[in-house]
């Protein structure tokens, strides 16, 4: 089998230990799945004799009535990854520009393209600075932004954005932009990029409920553009019947769950900051992350597989373009979770001395 690059493993960890973590490698909300949410996808079980909605009509609409966004302008996939292969498939970019560290699932898709990276550096804790707007080139046909970006959690400027957007707009490269983590942000809702899209056509925004509403083994996802072509062209590559009837219902659900969203995003804040100063005060560099996951560095490079045989999963971040043995990302959690990852933190430095 091909080697997994992704946290979340914890079939591997329980075939290992003989038992279930707590799994701190996948940014998950730890509230769970809202209980609406639930019953519409038992409800929904029953209309499972017969196919899916090809076109998610149901879906995009809950959709765009909660972004603002006509369904027109809406493509439903199996997850984020599954909308980042059809993008790959409809765009077919010959050079494409990613940042690193970042997400992995777009350097995979992108199998035929020459990619060139935008090297994040630790002596800016890995923000993205205006020296990106130097590698946005005439020979570009793609860039591609997570935003906030995995694994650093960082935000992007609003008036940056806008600088990227336009520098895009003038060299002819498409702007891809990840915004799945968005909703964990404070201020996320006036950080989108959805107001740009019909100033920038070729903008393409990414979202999925899997994150926020807990739902990683459900499956959707989406992207928005003005480029009716493009949406066009989506629906063209792969199968017709993609997004479950169970995954359709359970987005019409989450879209009409904003207060769960607010709610969690400001119990998660508070999280954020008692496990960034915890984690701060065990001597670990921690980064100044905004969503529901801190990137920290450890001197220990066997960090990860000390706390599995504690019953902590986090995730080694080594295997992420532009870092190196030592970082960890761990998601934001309950206090219970996180004080768990303390307590075992602390277990394996007093054994190290």
């Amino acid at each position: 089998m091909p080697a997994y690059v992704h946290g979340g493993d914890v079939y591997t960890f329980a075939a290992r230990f003989g038992g279930a973590p707590v799994d701190l490698s996948a940014n998950i909300n730890p509230y769970g799945i809202p209980e609406r949410v639930k019953q519409a996808m038992l409800d929904a079980v029953d209309a499972c004799t017969q196919y899916p909605d090809p076109f998610c009509r149901a879906a995009r609409q809950a959709i765009g009535a909660a972004e603002g966004v006509d369904p027109d302008r809406i493509y439903c996939g199996s997850g984020a990854a599954d909308v980042l292969d059809r993008l790959a498939t409809v765009l077919r970019p010959k050079t494409a520009l990613l940042l690193a560290p970042t997400f992995a699932e777009y350097e995979r898709t992108l199998t035929d393209a020459r990619l060139c990276f935008h090297m994040l550096r630790a002596d800016e804790a890995f923000a993205v600075t205006e020296r990106i707007l130097d590698d946005i080139t005439p020979e570009l046909d793609a860039v591609y932004l997570c935003h906030p970006n995995n694994p650093t959690g960082r935000t992007i400027t609003p008036a940056l954005l806008r600088e990227i957007a336009v520098r895009c707009a003038q060299v002819g490269a498409r702007l891809i932009v990840d915004e799945c983590f968005l909703d964990f942000v404070a201020d996320g809702a006036q950080r989108t990029l959805v107001p740009l899209l019909d100033e920038f056509p070729t903008l393409v925004l990414l979202r999925a409920y899997t994150k926020m509403y807990a739902v990683p083994g459900v499956r959707f996802g989406w992207c928005m553009t003005a480029d009716a072509a493009l949406i066009e062209g989506l629906y063209r590559v792969g199968q017709p019947w993609n997004v479950s009837v169970v995954a359709q219902a359970c987005a019409v659900a989450c879209a009409r769950e904003r207060n769960f969203a607010q709610e969690s995003t400001a119990r998660i804040a508070c999280e954020r900051a008692y496990l960034a100063a915890q984690l701060a005060a065990r001597g670990l560099w921690v980064c100044a992350g905004e969503a529901n996951f801190l990137l920290f560095r450890a001197q220990d490079v066997d960090l990860q597989d000390k706390l599995a045989r504690r019953g902590i999963l986090i995730r080694d971040c080594s295997n992420y373009r532009g870092l190196t043995r030592g970082y960890y990302r761990t998601a934001v959690k309950t206090r219970k979770e996180s004080d768990a990852l303390l307590a075992a933190l602390d277990a394996v430095q007093k054994e190290e001395g």
